[in-house]
């Protein structure tokens, strides 16, 4: 294993982590938006028997889930023997998506993100750095297959609409101010690290021209710290810019802990 990563993230992380999934997440917790404050946080964890230094405590070590408000289904679900049906997202009519045994995803962006975080996670195992650029490569598909989403059903327009074609770059500086009233701010950490780590997705691994590449592990585990930014955060940045509820698996991995080379005496 070249990297490992830290089992803890800082209180500060774990405090902000559980606030973005209990104000943000796609949780069942605040059908009534009661939820608005820090404070109404606390006081919803201390009528379930929870109290909120405890619970920031006990988030910290990244493998447990924050209670109450983490989501874990996944996008991805499996129907056995049924008829799965949507709404039609122009005419509102509900169509077959899957008859008898199948899968469908809740959502499409999500499931993609989904995949990007695999690969991100086998990135770190095996220190693969063509599996770190997978990872870039969905991550980047579900930033604009959110982008897509929101236009689509916004807009009711279908998924051969000629808007659609414009680049990545254009919909992020034009489409949020049409779609809300707001432009989305690109001056931010989250758009930085988005663009830089696109850049080396489209110079090496999707128009790669090189013969053979290499780099420090330095400067790979940079880019692998950048991650979290780049893809996670910036698509919590957009559920939160669009107001709509973000899957818990994203906010998570905007928390992501910090990932450090593997000294030879763990290898």
């Amino acid at each position: 294993m070249a990297f490992r990563t830290k089992k803890r993230i800082s209180e500060r992380n774990a405090y902000n982590m559980i606030l973005a999934m209990a104000f943000h997440g796609n949780h069942y917790n605040d059908i009534h938006g009661h939820i608005r404050a820090v404070s109404d946080v606390k006081a919803h964890y201390a009528q379930n028997g929870r109290d909120f230094s405890r619970v920031i405590a006990h988030c910290r070590d990244f493998s447990q889930s924050v209670p109450i408000y983490e989501n874990l289904i996944g996008a991805q679900w499996t129907a056995e023997g049924v008829t799965v049906s949507r709404p039609n997202h122009i005419t509102g009519e509900y169509e077959p998506v899957v008859i008898g045994d199948g899968v469908y995803n809740e959502s499409d962006y999500w499931a993609t993100f989904e995949i990007s975080k695999e690969d991100f996670d086998s990135a770190i195992e095996s220190g693969r750095w063509e599996r770190f650029l997978a990872a870039v490569n969905a991550g980047i598909a579900a930033v604009e297959a959110f982008m897509n989403h929101q236009y689509m059903t916004r807009f009711r327009v279908p998924g051969d609409d000629a808007a659609l074609r414009e680049s990545l770059e254009t919909k992020m500086k034009t489409w949020p101010a049409k779609l809300t009233g707001h432009a989305f701010d690109l001056s931010g950490r989250s758009w930085a690290s988005f663009s830089k780590l696109k850049k080396l997705r489209d110079d090496g691994f999707q128009h790669r021209k090189a013969i053979t590449t290499g780099m420090s592990r330095k400067e790979h585990l940079g880019l692998l710290n950048e991650y979290k930014q780049a893809v996670p955060r910036l698509l919590l940045d957009l559920h939160v810019h669009f107001g709509v509820r973000c899957p818990s698996a994203i906010i998570r991995y905007a928390y992501y802990p910090e990932i450090e080379i593997e000294s030879r005496a763990h290898a």
